[in-house]
């Protein structure tokens, strides 16, 4: 949970739909507002090793400890391979069925940032294995439902995608100072498969348009002049982010259903996408081009109006992605799963 505030309002929609909720974390400190909506447990996880999944194996009975401690219905996991492990390792124990939200191709990263080609089949195997252990696998986007049977995953535990959502009394428009001329934002991870490299090098190119980042820094590169870099910002402060800029870059080569398009979108603010990056299944609002033509739309867009296509994102996200729905969607589910729950053995 090392992102665990951005992770707030998707936990917080499910806290308001069950009659109670346990959160296990291994990593990051949550703020005093997760309190208020969950049981916090932090997970001790061996020191011995850095590989998270080396941690788990080895602190695995202790873990059980901490679990047991827990009388929960179901568990509900995000989709990285060590909390794939957990949730079937601890389901199997307590005789609970465990449910996994699957947010993003993990494989496809995997691949982009090189991992050896032995360590890719051993880890799509083992996550193909836990994800057919689960009751049901949720996806984000109709383009992760088609990966996971291209995975292997059984037809029958796959769900309708349940999409992220927005929360458009935080993300809004708002007064903010910010500079006169065009500018372009990007959030998200400085990280090979963003594609930040190419898009740094199209800012170099356009000296008298401003750019700002806003992400963790997990790949070495060199900012351009007219580019600020922010760093990683606090998830309250991102509403103020997007205000700041005319128009939201996403040059992924991969994505899930990326949480940025929706927020852009609810400060009014249209996107300049990838088809990569972009989910078949939402509605554009602003372009889609392949990233060597991001120059050239950037200056289309800049010599464009884009106030009344800003209007539309933001009423369009307030009808159809609020979290209310996800996490009445996201229960519906859990429920059903624990409709196959086991009894405890002694």
């Amino acid at each position: 949970m090392n992102e665990i505030d951005f992770y707030y309002p998707l936990f917080s929609s499910i806290a308001k739909v069950v009659d109670e909720l346990h959160m296990m974390y291994a990593i990051g400190v949550p703020e005093k507002e997760w309190e208020d909506i969950s049981h916090l447990h932090k997970l001790e996880l061996s020191s011995a090793v850095r590989s998270t999944t080396f941690q788990f194996l080895l602190s695995r009975a202790n873990i059980l400890k901490q679990t047991q401690s827990v009388s929960a219905d179901v568990i509900f996991a995000l989709s990285e391979l060590w909390t794939l492990q957990f949730s079937s390792y601890s389901s199997g124990k307590l005789h609970i069925p465990f449910v996994i939200w699957l947010r993003g191709d993990h494989r496809e990263v995997r691949l982009m940032r090189r991992v050896s080609w032995l360590k890719r089949v051993i880890i799509d195997f083992l996550e193909t294995r836990y994800l057919n252990r689960a009751t049901f696998v949720i996806p984000n986007s109709l383009s992760m439902h088609e990966k996971l049977e291209k995975w292997g995953v059984s037809k029958d535990k796959i769900t309708k995608p349940i999409h992220n959502c927005v929360d458009s009394t935080v993300f809004k428009p708002l007064n903010v100072e910010r500079s006169n001329k065009f500018t372009v934002a990007y959030a998200g991870r400085i990280v090979p498969e963003k594609r930040v490299d190419k898009l740094l090098k199209i800012a170099e190119e356009m000296p008298n348009v401003n750019f700002i980042m806003a992400g963790g820094k997990s790949m070495d590169v060199t900012f351009p002049n007219n580019v600020q870099y922010l760093g990683k910002l606090p998830f309250r402060e991102m509403p103020m982010f997007y205000n700041k800029a005319d128009l939201l870059v996403l040059p992924s080569e991969t994505e899930g259903f990326p949480s940025v398009i929706l927020e852009a979108y609810a400060c009014e603010k249209p996107v300049l996408v990838t088809p990569e990056a972009f989910p078949k299944e939402l509605e554009l609002f602003g372009t889609m081009a392949g990233i060597e033509e991001f120059g050239r739309k950037i200056r289309d867009l800049e010599n464009s109006d884009l106030t009344d296509t800003g209007r539309k994102a933001r009423n369009y996200v307030k009808t159809h992605f609020s979290w209310e729905r996800f996490g009445l969607e996201i229960h519906n589910c859990l429920e059903r799963a624990t409709s196959t729950k086991k009894p405890r053995t002694s």
